[in-house]
């Protein structure tokens, strides 16, 4: 079942695990759609990619290239939006001490940063409130209600949390303390008793679009106050959508629809701000800005901003975000670059101890659920253990840091598995939890670790099946070597890509290996280099945290690929590389 070299790597560490995966290829476009396309001005490639994401129709074809900011719908078809504007009004008019209160995420620290630049500009008392993920956990928390009470604070607003927060916001009202809630993740059943909750999940809301961040319900709320004449000294909802793309892009938010209308624009924004925190932080992450993508954001900036808050303290985050200081911001941003390589040290250490239950227990064979935990196990580093063993064992996994009396883990699940509907049928175990369908976080008490355990092994085994446990890859087109550069060209038309609007994943087959050597740090990657015997071509080709196949490879060995194209610039030199997702033996 498992694709498992018998070698390991040159630290002596555990391999990478992987489910064998299933190829599936997409079928051809009709002809005639193919034709209509081309009559619209787009090639094959585009064509077909267009096609594949069901993109079927002119008017779907062009609201996808076209959409700009403009097209977003009323920010007041929100459910509550009235109601938050309204309230808003009043703080800023009486002067009141308004708190923003975010979460430790790229994502909350975002929306936290978009709000108090708003409000400052609009003449508003704020502070900001973002919990620390150790000593007060995700969400609202009393004791931080209580110490904004007492500084007089007559108004909360939430971002990217709340919405489960039903136990806290009544204490905010018997503190005499207004709560307006924004947030994106699945509501409860039974909502907080707040003042207003913006958030376009919830039963009655109207908003068309489903899929914001947080930091986008944020962006919305700021599009009201603006459509209902709060002035701002100048600054406008546009010159905060470098924050928008940032925290959208982090939070693995879909970038369809309005997402896509926001990053597009986000991303612009992005590559000419003079906000000295982003050009700070670009320059960290070893990007220039001008060049800045999805790519750019997931792997460089988004990991940084996330490394202040599971290390140490994400208010760090939010100071570089706002500072008008570059040399300030440069501090920063070497000090969060540190912070991630800390990060990267401690997921080093528990990944392999995790693992090596996973592999000690045979898990992997015996449970269609995995659930983990340690007692020295961060709590900042679970949740991206709990994402690479899914990613590696194409299964739920939970992964805690168990203490005395309460433990706090995180979830990651393959999309056929709703993993915070699994989690909100076991609500009376828990402490309190959140998140979305691939992801959650959650505390419980450690007594009740074996029940919970118990009661999602049962789910599991219901809902999933032995073809659920293999990952399907879903090839967009297969290519030839001498069409690589066209496919690239071609496929960065439907760029920004992420969540829901994926690379394209293209496939090349029969094609022999020259050389396969592990490359970087203790060599955790796989560099290939592969020749086309038909056109007698060569390629090189790098397969990331695939260094541990290169023990079962042998040059002259035939060879599919599965892979993404990517642009890298070096030395002034723009070069199109292979970045391989699978590969498979002929």
């Amino acid at each position: 079942m498992e694709t498992i070299s018998k070698s390991e790597n040159s630290s002596g560490k555990l391999p990478t695990r992987r489910i064998s995966r299933v190829w599936s290829v997409r079928e051809r476009a009709p002809d005639d759609f193919l034709a209509e396309v081309a009559k619209l001005g787009y090639g094959k490639f585009t064509a077909q990619l267009l096609y594949n994401r069901n993109l079927q129709t002119p008017a779907a074809i062009d609201y996808f290239f076209q959409a700009s900011f403009p097209s977003l719908a009323d920010p007041f078809l929100i459910k509550d939006m009235d109601k938050a504007v309204n309230r808003i009004k009043k703080a800023l008019s009486e002067k009141e001490l308004i708190a923003i209160y975010g979460d430790f995420d790229a994502d909350g620290v975002t929306a936290c940063s978009l709000l108090v630049q708003y409000f400052r500009a609009a003449g508003a008392k704020v502070v900001p409130r973002i919990p620390h993920r150790v000593d007060e956990g995700y969400g609202l928390n009393p004791s931080a209600l209580r110490r904004l009470e007492a500084q007089g604070v007559k108004l909360v607003i939430t971002v990217d949390c709340g919405v489960s927060n039903n136990a806290e916001v009544e204490l905010a009202n018997e503190l005499g303390v207004d709560v307006i809630i924004t947030d994106h993740h699945r509501p409860p059943d039974i909502l907080p008793d707040a003042l207003a909750i913006l958030n376009v999940r919830q039963p009655g809301c109207n908003y068309p679009y489903k899929g914001l961040a947080g930091v986008g319900v944020a962006f919305h709320l700021v599009r009201a106050l603006g459509k209902d004449g709060v002035k701002t000294n100048g600054l406008r909802p546009n010159d905060l959508l470098d924050l928008v793309a940032l925290g959208t892009v982090a939070d693995i938010a879909p970038l369809t629809g309005e997402n896509r209308v926001l990053v597009s624009s986000g991303l612009k924004a992005m590559n000419k701000t003079a906000r000295p925190g982003i050009v700070a932080l670009t320059e960290a992450a070893g990007y220039k800005q001008g060049s800045l993508d999805t790519t750019s954001i997931g792997f460089g900036l988004a990991p940084r901003i996330n490394a202040a808050g599971r290390i140490d303290d994400a208010i760090l985050a939010y100071e570089l975000l706002l500072t008008e200081s570059l040399e300030k911001a440069r501090e920063i941003a070497l000090q969060l670059n540190q912070k991630n390589k800390e990060r990267q040290g401690k997921l080093a250490v528990v990944l392999e101890e995790a693992r090596g239950q996973v592999v000690s227990q045979r898990l992997a064979e015996k449970q269609k659920l995995i659930l983990l935990s340690g007692e020295e196990w961060p709590a900042g580093i679970v949740g991206l253990v709990a994402g690479r063993l899914a990613e590696e064992y194409s299964r739920p996994v939970l992964v805690l840091e168990r203490g005395p009396e309460f433990s706090k883990g995180s979830a990651r699940s393959p999309y056929v598995f709703n993993i915070i509907e699994a989690l909100s049928e076991c609500a009376d175990l828990l402490v309190r939890y959140g998140g979305h369908r691939q992801a959650a976080g959650f505390t419980v008490a450690t007594a009740n670790l074996p029940e919970l355990e118990r009661r999602l092994l049962a789910q599991a085994e219901a809902k999933l099946t032995e073809a659920d446990l293999h990952p399907h890859l879903e090839i967009d087109m297969l290519v030839n070597l001498d069409e690589i550069d066209t496919a690239y060209t071609q496929s960065r038309l439907l760029a920004p890509f992420g969540s829901e609007n994926s690379p394209p994943l293209y496939a090349c087959y029969g094609l022999k290996l020259r050389e396969a050597r592990p490359v970087g740090t203790e060599g955790v990657h796989l560099r290939l280099r592969l020749f086309d015997v038909q056109r007698l071509k060569t390629v090189d080709a790098i397969a990331f945290r695939e260094g541990w196949r290169a023990a079962d490879l042998r040059p002259g060995d035939m060879l599919d690929i599965a892979f993404n194209l990517e642009q890298n610039e070096w030395q002034g030199q723009k070069k199109i590389e292979i970045h391989v997702r699978d590969l498979r033996m002929v």
